[in-house]
């Protein structure tokens, strides 16, 4: 029954949508074609009945709903059994209407010219009306594209080209720099060719001063003259003497030695305990370089190199057996005294045992068998003291 009452009521609201759309648009008696009407006020009208309708049949559900809610549980079976043949006559009379309303939509007038452009505007008006609206969106300060935003940035970029144009300025100062800083080094090793060049030339500037070094010479060469007769003499007064001395016999020999001493060497001074010791080396000298002694002779040279120095004045025998090391309490100490007081001798060595095949290896070793006499004198010695 609630099915049948919301049929029923369906088709009620059907039929009055049908004689509003009579009223709406009244056909002519004489059979003419339907006057003209507009299309808004019709598009309004069609709008607000459907609201209504759907008002209507929103009421007329509910309503069979509540009411079938309440005998759906006595008349259950009744309405299974109708249910199917009211269905298909609503669906007929649905098909008929929508006949219906398509034979009476084809009826209407079509308007021409200028009312048709109208109705154009009028609906795009209506459906801008109709458009959803965007929802604004707040921006933040910062993100705003501002007129002193948009003035910072042109700053910006402005300061970067001059920061370009100065880097510019700067390499090309610096390539100009460097350019001239090569071609005054070539033109330093180009003047240092030409003084070795100079230099490994003759030098004869003798033109400039001839008196002078004529001068200069001469008594260079009187010098020279005068030292070598010196040295000739000296020579041969030295040979005479020592000719003198073996002519003489053993009581003149005695009496020359008590007038003319030998000079007396000066004793050489003892060493202290544990003095540090510093070797003279190779290029040690005693004497002038040369051999006429123009130089003359350094006070260096006269100094005595084993008198103590620094800590070595200092008596280290006094001092207990533990302090008697080098650099005691420092990190580079050793543990030897010095060598008299130390024996490092590996006596592990094969040199330093004497065993079978240590006496084997020295019998093979050279004038270990020679046998001993009086050495020959070579044939250049005799003749040599024949002389």
């Amino acid at each position: 029954m609630s099915v049948a009452a919301g049929v029923s009521d369906a088709a009620i609201t059907v039929r009055d949508k049908l004689l509003s759309l009579d009223k709406a648009f009244p056909k002519d008696e004489d059979g003419d074609s339907p006057a003209k009407d507009d299309r808004r006020l019709r598009r309004l009208a069609q709008t607000r009945e459907n609201k209504e309708e759907l008002r209507a049949d929103h009421r007329h559900i509910r309503q069979a709903e509540i009411v079938s809610s309440v005998e759906e549980q006595n008349e259950r079976q009744d309405a299974d059994i109708d249910e199917e043949d009211e269905e298909a006559q609503e669906e007929r009379r649905r098909i008929q209407e929508r006949q219906l309303l398509r034979e009476q939509e084809e009826l209407l007038p079509q308007e021409d010219g200028e009312p048709v452009e109208d109705e154009e505007s009028e609906e795009s008006e209506y459906e801008q009306m109709g458009m959803a609206m965007v929802k604004p969106v707040f921006i933040p300060k910062s993100q705003r594209d501002t007129i002193a935003e948009r003035e910072r940035l042109e700053e910006e970029e402005r300061q970067l080209e001059e920061l370009v144009k100065k880097r510019l300025e700067a390499r090309k100062i610096e390539t100009r720099q460097i350019v001239v800083e090569e071609i005054k080094k070539e033109e330093h090793i180009e003047k240092a060719l030409n003084e070795e060049a100079n230099i490994e030339d003759v030098d004869t500037d003798d033109e400039l001063n001839e008196a002078e070094e004529y001068e200069s010479w001469k008594n260079r060469e009187i010098a020279r003259i005068k030292r070598d007769r010196e040295e000739r003499d000296a020579r041969l007064k030295e040979k005479e003497e020592i000719e003198k001395v073996r002519n003489m016999t053993e009581e003149e020999r005695r009496e020359w030695e008590r007038k003319n001493p030998k000079p007396i060497r000066q004793t050489k001074q003892k060493w202290k305990f544990m003095q540090k010791y510093y070797h003279k080396g190779a290029f040690f000298q005693e004497s002038a370089d040369d051999v006429i002694q123009s130089a003359g002779k350094e006070d260096i040279y006269t100094r005595d190199f084993s008198e103590p120095t620094g800590e070595d004045k200092m008596d280290k025998s006094i001092l207990p057996k533990v302090m008697q090391v080098k650099h005691f309490g420092r990190s580079g100490r050793t543990k030897w005294t010095h060598l008299v007081n130390e024996d490092t001798t590996d006596w592990n060595a094969p040199w330093a045992t004497n065993g079978p095949l240590r006496a084997k290896y020295n019998a093979k070793m050279a004038g270990m068998n020679a046998p001993i006499a009086k050495p020959k004198g070579s044939k250049k010695l005799k003749d040599w003291d024949a002389k």
